[in-house]
């Protein structure tokens, strides 16, 4: 056999192997994970605080750390025209959640997963809303919550940032 047969005949399949694994990773969903932090009207920022059962979600001043850092989950579904995914945040790989229970309802984060559909939000149109139709708030600092009536100001206002 001729030396650069033997060349080509081991060089092909290596290439082809390295060629497989960097298009497999760069479809991984690892690595088409895109960080997002989100900024309210008044200029704060949707933040995680605590840790596990304890863990709360509220606005503060922005800081670009994993606990306001969030990435939308892989699983979606279609409600009223908006694709819905949950809503994941990097410190504690826990899920933005809420219920429907009144008029105003409080937001917290609790492990991803279920048919849960105040799991699934999106962020169309400078707000942030779930699948049960309600609208997320926050003031300048302090503690979120849902409300079923989309309403005018800076509560209501969210701009998401990529990093």
């Amino acid at each position: 056999m001729s030396p650069w047969r033997t060349t080509l005949r081991l060089t092909v399949p290596a290439g082809l192997a390295a060629l497989t694994l960097a298009t497999t990773g760069a479809l991984s969903p690892a690595s088409a994970a895109t960080d997002w932090s989100y900024r309210n009207g008044y200029g704060s920022c949707l933040n995680v605080g605590g840790w596990g059962s304890n863990e709360y979600v509220i606005t503060i001043d922005c800081y670009d750390t994993t606990s306001q850092l969030f990435h939308w989950g892989s699983e979606s579904n279609t409600w009223q025209g908006h694709t819905m995914r949950r809503l994941v945040n990097n410190y504690s790989g826990n899920c933005l959640t809420t219920d429907n229970a009144t008029e105003l309802n409080a937001v917290w984060m609790s492990p991803c997963g279920g048919g849960r559909s105040g799991q699934f939000w999106t962020a169309d149109d400078g707000r942030i809303q779930n699948q049960n139709g309600n609208f997320l708030i926050g003031d300048d600092i302090g503690p979120l919550n849902t409300v079923r009536e989309l309403g005018t100001g800076a509560a209501f206002q969210w701009i998401g940032s990529t990093h």
